[in-house]
């Protein structure tokens, strides 16, 4: 007892003290939150002036430069949180999302792979590693990342929507239309106001041959915010869909707002 007391007294007197720039990253990063840029910027800039070394006030750069689409300025921020510490995971995988973002998905692959491996269970590694897997025509390799990061968010007890659909696509483009509908009802199950879940069930149900249900769900889909899924393209699939339920008036509703719209 009394030699881990004093191994726990020896650990506290060689502790870091803490970074002088650690308030104001913790300002810069609550205002990041609330999506105060400007402000954010000003302040993770005042914390890197206090400790150029401060990685977490690093990565939050180039977050913020991301945000504003500027990759470059984003890649050397995080070229410099890794050159201080190479195991650093988390900046890994920003570096790998910058050149994503940026569509070079060679690059992207390399990076990933290195965040991969200093985050083996990460399960935002694995989706974006199959991502720029599946962009660069290997989707067997891609399916196999996204099965993995699904299995690391059950584990963990938090599935994610956004994390299923990409699979599902997938799944759906190689014709694996029960497995793929299995995706999709627990993308609903787990976001049910998320209208790319309904829109990309809707697909399916349209490719299995149930147009009413399709239609249902794209109408649906339509009344929802949350998601990345285009109007344009929801209507389009709702014209289809009415048309092949055999309800053409519906079908012609959409038709005049897609037309409405290109003016």
């Amino acid at each position: 007892m009394k030699l881990l007391l004093a191994a726990f007294i020896a650990t506290l007197l060689h502790a870091a003290p803490p970074s002088p720039g650690q308030p104001s990253y913790e300002k810069a990063n609550a205002l990041f939150v609330a999506q105060k840029f400007a402000a954010a910027l000003a302040a993770v800039e005042e914390a890197l002036l206090l400790d150029p070394t401060l990685i977490p006030a690093l990565t939050l750069q180039a977050k913020l430069a991301m945000a504003a689409n500027r990759f470059d300025l984003a890649n050397r921020s995080l070229e410099r949180a890794l050159a201080l510490d190479p195991q650093a995971a988390y900046a890994q995988f920003l570096y790998g999302m910058t050149a994503y973002m940026n569509n070079e998905m060679k690059e992207a692959l390399t990076r990933f792979r290195k965040a991969r491996e200093l985050s083996p269970k990460d399960p935002r590694v694995a989706l974006y590693l199959g991502l720029s897997t599946e962009s660069v025509g290997t989707p067997a390799d891609a399916l196999a990342l996204y099965q993995e990061a699904i299995r690391f968010e059950r584990a963990a007890g938090r599935p994610q929507a956004d994390t299923l659909l990409p699979g599902a696509r997938l799944l759906l483009l190689l014709g694996r239309l029960e497995e793929c509908e299995a995706w999709l009802r627990e993308a609903v199950k787990l976001s049910p106001s998320l209208r790319d879940a309904h829109f990309e069930l809707a697909r399916l149900l349209l490719k299995k041959g149930d147009p009413a249900q399709a239609a249902a769900e794209a109408e649906l889909a339509l009344t929802l915010s949350a998601g990345t899924a285009l109007d344009p393209a929801i209507h389009y699939l709702l014209i289809r869909a009415w048309t092949q339920a055999g309800k053409p008036d519906r079908a012609a509703l959409h038709a005049a707002v897609m037309r409405a719209e290109e003016k």
